[in-house]
């Protein structure tokens, strides 16, 4: 189940930092504070930004009047790009340790140059230049997320846009979300491990964002009660960051640890910059007062951290086309294979707002069936009925507590065959199974309580007996049957996942899997995939965003976990608070030989969108299984 949460621009309900020593007003004690030696280098800019491998490389000046400026570590200056630069950040290209991407916003024109420098010879080349919209920008960062490169500007309407920055042949940003963060902003820097987004507000402090492209606009302050005129925030890779405000003479630390460093009362520091290689942490400022550029070197004595577990990425290869509405309505998907030609095959979706949707392997919508709210869907094939074999899905209807009945035709027409009626007073999830060569459907309440129901098919349509029922102790969803071991297996949202052996009916529903630090609440969307006979049961853990894989021939053995991210050769966002998802081992045609794994995505952006689902080729799902077995 999900929640959803907003952020109402200014009127955001807002969680304070707590209150610390590196600000004048904190009432907390300080740590001691370390002796901080500022060193004038001669060279002229509004910002000091070093650059780092396993040592100090250089520095990139930005400067209004002369552009970009590379220069030694002793501050003689190397090689220049002309313009006129008011704000820039840089990070490594992904596989280079010479050449790092800048960018840069053009003080003149607010245009956004994307730069690249090789730090090894100097050399600066424009890739691209990316004219401001209807507002000037205003701030400037970057980020790098797994092999992506992230690129966050806010502009004078108080509007933070998100941009995947490609670096391929031809560099180009690519929109991915927008939020609004108000105005008075006078910088942003991002925390790459942590992809947190900090923005300075002067007079406030600094507000953390997700810097994740699926994160959620919410947001926390670290708050300066103080009211200091916050002028520019720098941050580690590791959380930690630095902050500077003009009528405030100190170097604030805050992140892991809150400290500061004060300097000479004349000092009116307009920005900081900082990086560490090694033992050795590089600090870079620009001192309005005086319009020096000063830099400082301090030992890197941060407290110890552990190490953040790198989650196992997979990307969609194709998405369809979103829902008709904003808000939780695409759910849940079922994969329809088509026999005769699986190429031709579908994925048939539900739209909580609407009905179920046809969709084509090139995510194309094919067909829309305005049959209400319904919720989950899955299908079984070769059904018997008076008119021969036939495919059928069925799907659980929110609008009016009935099974939804559809035939799909060999060629993949969706047609609407019957509402029948359940005896439940809030369905939510269901599976199909074949017992005995019948169909059966399960279907779940939110109060627990699961219902069995018995397909006949007569010259006057389908119909459904109620055979058994049973509960879990708190609310379901997702479920799957095994066929041909005529075992069900059940998502309870809060607990786990439990088993029920159908061929034992009065036999308890057995716990199988826990949530834990892997898998999180909610459990939602499950499926099995079968790989060189073994199969494998993969299930949506919605609280964290990731799909759990259990071995269910190996004891049921979690094997690991995987989220799905940005495909940015396809520009294909990632996957976040997925609710359902359907698998099939089946080969669907050259593009997927190895099956399909279909996702609804909770969060639709790059650009924002309702809500959609994600096709991601089996056989990215079978090289997991295979690394982690």
């Amino acid at each position: 189940m999900k929640t959803l949460k907003f952020t109402l621009g200014l009127i955001a309900s807002l969680t304070l930092g707590a209150c610390t020593a590196s600000d004048p007003g904190s009432t907390q004690p300080a740590e001691p504070e370390s002796a901080l030696t500022l060193r004038a280098l001669p060279v002229a800019g509004e910002s000091l930004k070093p650059v780092v491998t396993n040592t100090l490389k250089g520095y990139l000046v930005t400067s209004e009047a002369e552009g970009l400026i590379w220069v030694s570590p002793q501050g003689q200056q190397i090689s220049q790009f002309t313009d006129h630069i008011a704000q820039a950040d840089w990070r490594f290209l992904p596989g280079s340790d010479n050449l790092i991407a800048i960018a840069a916003i053009d003080q003149n024109t607010s245009e956004l140059h994307l730069v690249t420098l090789d730090i090894a010879t100097g050399e600066f080349y424009l890739k691209a230049s990316v004219p401001s919209d209807i507002a000037d920008r205003e701030t400037l960062c970057l980020s790098r997320q797994d092999d992506t490169l992230h690129l966050f500007s806010s502009d004078a309407r108080g509007l933070m846009s998100h941009y995947l920055l490609n670096t391929g042949q031809t560099w180009q940003l690519t929109p991915i979300r927008q939020m609004m963060v108000g105005p008075d902003l006078s910088s942003c820097a991002v925390t790459d491990e942590s992809n947190t987004l900090l923005i300075a507000e002067e007079g406030t402090g600094i507000w953390h964002y997700s810097g994740n492209a699926e994160g959620e606009n919410a947001r926390t302050l670290d708050y300066f009660p103080s009211g200091p005129e916050l002028e520019s925030v720098a941050a580690l890779t590791d959380g930690r960051y630095f902050v500077v405000a003009t009528d405030q003479p100190r170097i604030y630390e805050r992140g892991q640890r809150n400290r500061q460093w004060p300097l000479a009362a004349e000092r009116e520091l307009k920005s900081v910059n900082a990086a560490v290689a090694g033992d050795i942490l590089y600090l870079g400022a620009f001192d309005e007062a005086s319009g020096e550029l000063l830099a400082a070197t301090l030992n890197n004595t941060a407290p110890a951290t552990s190490a953040t577990d790198k989650v196992y990425t997979l990307s969609a290869d194709v998405q369809t086309t979103p829902v008709n509405r904003y808000g939780d309505a695409a759910d849940d998907p079922a994969i329809w294979v088509n026999r005769l030609n699986p190429s031709a095959s579908l994925v048939l979706g539900t739209d909580k707002k609407y009905g179920l949707n046809v969709y084509s392997l090139t995510g194309e919508q094919l067909q829309s069936l305005p049959t209400g709210r319904v919720n989950n869907v899955d299908v079984r094939y070769q059904i018997d009925t008076p008119a021969g074999k036939q495919d059928i899905a069925v799907a659980s209807n929110r609008s009016s507590q009935t099974l939804s009945v559809y035939y799909i035709s060999a060629t993949g027409e969706v047609t609407h065959a019957a509402e029948l009626p359940t005896t439940l007073s809030d369905v939510y999830g269901l599976c199909n199974g074949v017992i005995d060569g019948q169909l059966h459907t399960f279907i779940n309440d939110t109060d627990g309580r699961y219902q069995q129901y018995a397909f006949t098919f007569t010259e006057d349509g389908p119909a459904a007996e109620l055979v058994s029922e049973f509960t879990l102790p708190s609310q379901p969803e997702g479920c799957v049957v095994d066929d041909a071991r005529q075992v069900l297996y059940m998502g309870e949202e809060a607990a786990g996942i439990w088993q029920k052996a159908l061929l034992q009916p009065l036999s308890a529903p057995r716990l199988i899997a826990t949530v834990g630090a892997d898998v999180a609440a909610d459990i939602e969307g499950m499926g099995i995939y079968t790989l060189e006979d073994e199969r494998y049961l993969v299930a949506s853990s919605q609280g964290n965003s990731r799909f759990a894989v259990y071995a269910l021939d190996d004891d049921n053995r979690l094997l690991g976990t995987f989220r799905v991210g940005i495909n940015g050769a396809r520009q294909i966002d990632g996957v976040s608070e997925t609710d359902g998802l359907e698998v099939t081992s089946t080969a669907l045609g050259p593009q997927f030989p190895d099956g399909l794994m279909v996702v609804q995505d909770g969060r639709n952006v790059m650009p924002t969108a309702p809500q959609n689902f994600k096709l991601i080729s089996g056989s990215k799902l079978a090289e997991f299984i295979r690394q982690k077995r």
